[in-house]
Formats: C-alpha cells, sequence, structure tokens
C-alpha cells in the first residue's frame, strides 16, 4: 500500500534556502483561508456601510445553547446542518490525519457525502441575502463544490495527489468560510448560540 503525505522539497547538503521561500513556506497554509475571509467582507461590503456597524452592534455573549431553535427549523435546513457539521468535522480529521491508508480512504468518501449533502440542501434554502430568486452569494460556493468535488476525486484516481490535497483544502476552507457566514446576527447558529 502507498502511504501519501504532504512532500517538501528539502535544500541539498551545504546550501541553504532564500529567507523569502521560508517565509512563502510559512504563510502558504493561511493564503487560502485569507482569501476567503476577504470574500467575506467584500460580499458583506456590497449591502452598505451600515451593515458593518449594524453587525458589530450586536452582541456576542455566548449564551447556554437554545436547541430550540432547530425544532422550529424546515427539515431540509436540519439535512444542510446535519451535513455541514459532520463535513466540518470529519474533514478535519480526514485532511490533517494519516494519508492513503484504508481509513483515510473510507472516511474520505463519508467526508464527500456530506459534502455533497450539504451543497444540494443548500439549494433548497434561501439565502440570508437573496440576489436572484432565493439564491444569494453564498450559493455560488455550492455550485464550486458540485464541480471540484468529482475533479479532486479523480485527481486521486489518477495518482495526482498533490492536486487531490489543493483540492480537498480548498473545500475544506470554502465550508469552514460558509460556516462562519452562519454567526452572522439572524442568522440559525447566531441564535443557536448568542440568542
Amino acid at each position: 500500500m502507498t502511504q501519501f503525505s504532504d512532500t517538501q522539497t528539502t535544500p541539498s547538503a551545504g546550501s541553504s534556502p532564500a529567507p523569502w521561500a521560508r517565509l512563502i513556506q510559512l504563510i502558504h497554509p493561511f493564503v487560502g483561508p485569507a482569501f476567503g475571509i476577504g470574500v467575506v467582507i467584500v460580499a458583506l461590503s456590497f449591502f452598505g456601510p451600515g451593515v458593518w456597524a449594524w453587525i458589530f452592534s450586536q452582541s456576542y455573549a455566548i449564551k447556554a445553547p437554545d436547541f430550540s431553535v432547530f425544532a422550529r427549523l424546515p427539515w431540509v435546513t436540519m439535512v444542510h446542518i446535519t451535513g455541514a457539521t459532520s463535513a466540518l468535522l470529519l474533514g478535519g480529521i480526514v485532511l490533517y490525519g494519516p494519508k492513503g491508508t484504508p481509513g483515510h480512504k473510507a472516511m474520505g468518501r463519508v467526508w464527500a457525502v456530506a459534502m455533497v449533502t450539504t451543497a444540494l440542501s443548500s439549494f433548497f434554502i434561501k439565502s440570508f441575502a437573496p440576489m436572484l430568486g432565493q439564491f444569494g452569494l453564498i450559493h455560488i460556493l455550492s455550485i464550486w463544490t458540485m464541480i471540484s468535488l468529482p475533479r479532486a476525486i479523480w485527481y486521486a484516481r489518477q495518482g495526482n495527489i498533490e492536486n487531490h490535497l489543493k483540492t480537498m483544502r480548498g473545500l475544506y476552507w470554502g465550508l469552514c468560510i460558509a460556516g462562519a457566514f452562519t454567526f452572522i446576527p439572524g442568522r440559525t447558529m447566531y441564535a443557536f448560540l448568542f440568542g
């Protein structure tokens, strides 16, 4: 069985990497999430300058979780939350655990199903900021997931592990960014934690 892992090039004996190369190695894992956070900031800014004042004026004191919030949700939203939560928890294990093992492959398949469930169910949920019917900017991420996930699986089957890993990391961080949107005041997870 082949063991896949992150491969990093090491300098040959007697040579040292350029200082900027080390800096790039350090910041590389943060580029994707930073770009996603930038997209969120720009997207929210389209609603006008008052949106930031409103967001920062809300209370963010964590209270006892209010599970009754979930009892009032439509079933498709519960399917979406279940898929997203499963993908969020399992994704961290799959992405940062040992690669190429039977466990990695099995958990990866379950993670892929959770991601597809999350993406497909999102199309039946009205966006908190609709722009085209019930769809908003966040639905672009669902479309991207439905395109990128099969591509990532194809990369793995072709043995292109580097692109497989990059694509899967991008999908996972996209899920994290979409999850951050759920804590905006007026949304379900905000009501759950901050009441």
